[in-house]
């Protein structure tokens, strides 16, 4: 077999599999009920490609108004029992090829019963051969299902199967009286009912048998139906009777009156009619003492209004119905219930009537227009039914859509050159098209149809012109837009492309802002600009005093400028000051000047204990904070600032005393430091007791001494701690210095090896080192033959170069060889995260970690955040936060890889409790069951742990930036781990933004972090909140119902704003909302957070 032999068969076989699909709904037989809907359901397996139609009996079914194709399924809004009855098909055929195939047939079983009905005698075969004795049946005629019951009347009397024991059989549709007499002599009527209604005998069956004893009859009253306030005329005639009466409701015989005339001849004259004249009316023909009835119904004519849903399909609020030209037009007017049933017909807008034949004609009720046309067709259709009470009238306007078009593409205004970022652009578009509604103008960009609810786009529409605004024009904007015109009944038909060209300005992203700095930890300051051509970012420190300078000064030497980053190494008082920074490239230079405060966080210097006092002595709480500025002191009682108990007074150091306490004293006191570095509180128990069987002390006479010992002690604690703090700043100071020249001798790296701490000679420059536990025999081996010193501290080691010790994070060294089996998770701002198994972490077992890779970069800022991520899992040891199990530096990528769970990341933990997650591939496939949804007490505890491990965080001055469930671990036995798996570019990216170039967790941060970059943990604290509210919503994304745009506008309008959960308790409630208090200052910090949450937790237990 040749190559191209085989070639053929695997396009033969390929395009035989494309024609091979099969039905996955097919119609079913189905019982409905006529003038109800029914839809008839199709779809084959596969998705595209395929056409639909629908067939009755073999022949094709065209859409109308009452049947219509919807999608693949065929919907039939009113069954017809004449026209719905046969078989139904569902044929689908490939649109390329031609390959059909068709459903089996359904057919629909139609419960239905005629509008009409009539009594027939069947025996004898005709009236004259009646005579007494004979039998008699009568047949109740009436089209309609199977299931038809049957109800039948003498006059106004109920017959009963049995009444007249066996001469009277009732049997269905029939009536069977035995040896009939002159006695039987009445009007039979009858009555049909199914499930599609009731129907009443038009015309009945006056049963006369004659007999010398009674009056024969010779002319039968006939039901009457008139109109109100006509004339009724019922007629009545016997042969050999000595009188006829009339009689109505009553007992008594109707007496000719003003509106009631009973004529010799026996007719009856009802003038005037109205409601209360409506009924059955006897009329009887007496001979001696015997005597005949025989009944007939007035009725009074109606008929009901017509509605808008008179119109088959139902007419809208405008009353207008649009065709494109030269399409066909159906509109159908449905009968409305009246009595005698009305006639529908129609009028065309000349006001002539509108006949079955022409182009525009009419058909048991429908009106079509063959090929609608503007000039001949367009106006108002009106349907007329009517009868004897009159008529009713519903008029539609037809309206003839003409071919829209486009007069002149989109021009843009300026009609040249590029837009410069933050500008305004205009694009004009003129077309030809119908008015509104009709006709609707939109704008696209690359394709795609612009949303009008993006705040930045605007477009205006005239009559015959468009308008598209772009205000503030950013780079995304970037693109060709076009202009689209849509009208009923016709394709949408697009312009010519016009391209816009955005020159990106020279500016801050975002700009810099001012910052508090904590003296003595080291700090960053972020400058960052871009533009068309990559900027020089440089910081100026402005002058403090213009006498010893003009404008700015060099900036100190722990302080460095790196491509406009302003990193502290160790913040002092001396960095207080105006910095400026400048951005400079072709375009121009920009500026931006922020203030530099450096305070000290209050922190406790005496704080507060729990204190036991006796009843009339005095007491003192001890509370002395330190900070910068110098900390206010606040006290409160029982969480109340207002509720200290009159008598006691806070002294100049900031302690609560009393000169005499009392019993009732007693509770909880809180005491609170704060400056605008913010707060510190801490709570302690005052408990008084009975002073009975109480000795003061021998030297105490009094309070004032007392006082004096209290306050003498506490300065002496003061200066002695004072002495021993700049004790301590010296030698560190010293110990810096020593540390620093030793790293001047060593070669500056660049790119990533540089921030990794790589050096040529394998040694590493470091100011923090931290051990994690060895991989390598060798490594172990020489732990083991160099024994460390109390004094061989980690750092030292670093700064000793001779001894060429595995430092910093040379021990974070992995073997990139103990990874295998990797599995790729997705990719985040470094590059790819996977999943990998480890071996030498676990004995006789491999370990599943997280891999995250750092592809090749000179991006500092990307390097930055990859070394604070280092950071941030190499210093915690905590349980609920995820360790740093080491580094792969030996060749690119290089690799963290960090400690992960049985049950990975908890967002599709929470996911899986509410029935799966839409994330599928955001977890490695596993066999693990669907958890139940976690209770209320689970949830607080899974907050409790996550708090924990951020107030480990927060002792060791770390800031997370990307709290939420997504970076979470959990393990099978619901063990919580604070991680930073940040898979932001696929699987979690409708949870990031890009704001200034930069992804950032908008929905989980709070507006300062957002809007001024400012980060810290008390926007952790904000975001951990959010995390429990993504707890009590498993994993609902945030503020879902608003686009990330939206959220961006309420955020800066200060709108935005997150409820509690209704089940979490109400102590729950109020610390979420304290966390999401718009200052960072209000927010409480992860001890207090901590503390709380146990509390809360100890009354809401598992």
């Amino acid at each position: 077999m040749t190559v191209l032999q085989l070639i053929l068969l695997a396009v033969a076989g390929l395009c035989a599999a494309q024609e091979h699909f099969f039905f996955k709904r097919a119609p079913a037989a189905q019982t409905v009920v006529a003038g109800q809907p029914a839809r008839l359901q199709c779809l084959a397996s596969r998705a595209q490609g395929l056409q639909y139609h629908w067939q009755l009996d073999g022949a094709r079914l065209r859409n109308s108004t009452r049947v219509q194709q919807v999608g693949p399924d065929l919907l039939i809004r009113r069954v017809d029992p004449m026209r719905d009855g046969g078989d139904f098909t569902c044929v689908a055929t490939n649109a390329s090829s031609g390959f059909s195939q068709t459903t089996g047939p359904a057919a629909l079983n139609i419960i239905w019963l005629g509008e009409t009905a009539q009594v027939h005698l069947r025996q004898p075969d005709a009236a004259a051969k009646l005579a007494p004795g004979a039998d008699v049946t009568l047949v109740c005629a009436v089209e309609g299902s199977d299931d038809v019951s049957y109800d039948w009347f003498r006059n106004a009397e109920r017959l009963q199967r049995g009444e007249r024991g066996d001469r009277l059989q009732l049997k269905g549709r029939r009536l069977h009286l035995r040896n009939a007499s002159a006695q039987d002599a009445g009007v039979y009527r009858c009555r049909a009912s199914n499930r599609a209604g009731t129907t009443n005998s038009s015309r009945n069956f006056a049963l006369a048998i004659p007999d010398d004893r009674f009056p024969l009859l010779v002319e039968a009253p006939g039901d009457a139906v008139v109109r109100r306030g006509g004339v009724a005329r019922l007629h009545c005639g016997f042969r050999g009777a000595d009188f006829t009466e009339w009689f109505g409701d009553g007992s008594e015989p109707l007496a000719n009156t003003s509106r009631i005339t009973v004529f010799a001849n026996g007719s009856l004259h009802i003038s005037d009619v109205g409601p209360e004249d409506e009924g059955l009316y006897t009329c009887v023909g007496a001979k001696g003492q015997e005597s005949q009835s025989y009944a007939a119904e007035l009725r009074i004519a109606y008929l009901e209004a017509l509605t808008t849903e008179s119109l088959e399909p139902a007419l809208g609020a405008s009353g207008a119905r649009v065709v494109a030209e030269r399409a066909p037009f159906e509109a159908t007017c449905l009968a409305p219930r009246g009595d005698p049933p009305p006639r529908v017909w129609w009028r065309d807008p000349r006001n002539r009537t509108v006949t079955d034949a022409g182009a525009v004609r009419v058909d048991d009720g429908r009106l079509l227009v063959e090929a609608a046309s503007a000039r001949d067709h367009a106006g108002a259709y009106t349907c007329v039914a009517d009868n004897l009470a009159g008529s009713r009238e519903i008029s539609l306007t037809l309206v003839v859509a003409t071919q829209p078009r486009i007069i002149n593409p989109p021009t843009q205004d300026p009609p040249s050159g590029a837009v410069y970022e933050e500008a305004k652009a205009v694009f004009h578009c003129e077309y030809e098209a119908m008015e509104p509604p009709i006709s609707t103008v939109e704008w696209l960009k690359d394709g795609i149809l612009i949303s009008e609810d993006r705040h930045r786009f605007k477009i205006q529409r005239g009559k015959s012109n468009s308008t598209l605004v772009i205000n503030a024009v950013t780079m995304s904007d970037e693109g060709v837009y076009a202009c689209q015109v849509n009208t009923i009944g016709f394709a949408p038909v697009v312009s010519e492309n016009a391209s816009l060209s955005v020159k990106e300005r020279l500016k801050f992203s975002p700009k810099p802002v001012s910052k508090k700095l904590e003296l003595g930890t080291p700090s960053t300051v972020y400058c960052r600009a871009q533009g068309s051509h990559p900027p020089t970012i440089k910081w100026f420190k402005s002058c403090q005093d213009t006498k010893q300078c003009k404008t700015s000064v060099d900036l100190p030497s722990h302080v460095q400028d790196i491509n406009g980053t302003l990193e502290f190494r160790n913040v002092t008082l001396e960095d207080r000051g105006n910095y400026t920074c400048m951005a400079t490239n072709k375009q121009g230079s920009i500026s931006a000047t922020i203030d530099i405060d450096v305070i000290v966080t209050p922190k406790f210097r005496v704080p507060p204990q729990n204190v036991t006092a006796y009843e009339g002595y005095p007491v003192i709480l001890h509370c002395a904070a330190e900070g910068l500025p110098q900390p206010t002191i606040k006290w409160d009682r029982n969480s109340n600032l207002s509720a200290l108990p009159s008598g006691f007074e806070v002294l100049s150091n900031g302690s609560l005393w009393s000169r005499e306490v009392h019993i009732s004293d007693g509770g909880k006191y809180g005491c609170t430091a704060g400056n605008s570095g913010g707060f510190k509180r801490e709570e302690v128990t005052l408990i008084v007791e009975s002073n009975e069987g109480y000795q003061p002390s021998e030297g105490i006479e009094q309070g004032e001494t007392m006082m004096t010992k209290t306050v003498g002690i506490t300065l002496g604690a003061a200066a002695a701690y004072m002495v021993l703090v700049v004790g301590l700043m010296a030698w560190c100071r010293h110990r810096r210095r020593k540390r620093k020249q030793a790293g001047l001798d060593a070669p500056a790296a660049e790119g990533t090896h540089a921030l990794l701490g790589k050096v040529e000679n394998g040694d590493v420059i470091m100011t923090d080192h931290h051990e994690t536990k060895e991989h390598h025999k060798h490594e172990k081996k020489e732990k083991k033959e160099r024994p460390r010193s109390d004094g061989d501290t980690t750092q030292s080691q670093g700064s000793n170069h001779s001894k060429k010790s595995k430092t910093g994070l040379d021990r974070l060294n992995f073997p990139r060889s103990d990874l295998h089996s990797f599995v790729l998770l997705g990719r985040g701002q470094f590059g790819e995260i996977q999943l990998a198994q480890a071996k030498g972490i676990k004995e006789g077992s491999d370990v599943v970690v997280l891999v995250k890779a750092l592809q090749p970069t000179r991006d500092d800022i990307i390097l930055q955040e990859f070394k604070r991520e280092i950071d941030l899992f190499t210093k915690p040891s905590h349980p609920n936060v995820a360790k740093l199990i080491g580094l792969c530096r030996d060749a690119e990528p290089n690799l963290m890889v960090l400690e992960y769970t049985d049950w990975g990341d908890l967002k599709q933990f929470l996911l899986a409790t509410r029935g799966g997650g839409k994330d599928k591939d955001a977890s490695p496939p596993s066999s693990r069951p669907r958890p139940p949804p976690l209770s209320v007490a689970q949830i607080m505890n899974m907050a409790l742990q996550v708090a924990q491990g951020m107030d480990h965080l927060a002792g060791l001055r770390l800031v997370h930036k990307d709290m939420a469930a997504r970076n979470c671990l959990i393990t099978s036995g619901l063990a919580v781990k604070v991680s930073l798996v940040a898979i932001s570019k696929d699987t979690y990216s409708k949870e990031y933004f890009l704001h200034h170039n930069q992804l950032i967790p908008l929905r989980w941060l709070p507006a300062e972090a957002v809007l001024e970059d400012d980060f810290s943990t008390k926007s952790d604290v904000y975001m951990w909140a959010v995390l429990v509210w993504e707890l009590f919503h498993q994993g609902e994304l945030p503020f879902v119902k608003m686009s990330d745009d939206a959220v961006l506008a309420a955020m800066k309008r200060h709108e935005l704003a997150l409820k509690p959960h209704k089940a979490a308790p109400e102590a729950l409630q109020s610390l979420l909302n304290s966390c999401w208090a718009e200052s960072p200052r209000d927010r409480p910090t992860f001890s207090q957070v901590t503390t709380s949450l146990t509390d809360i937790t100890g009354e809401n237990t598992i």
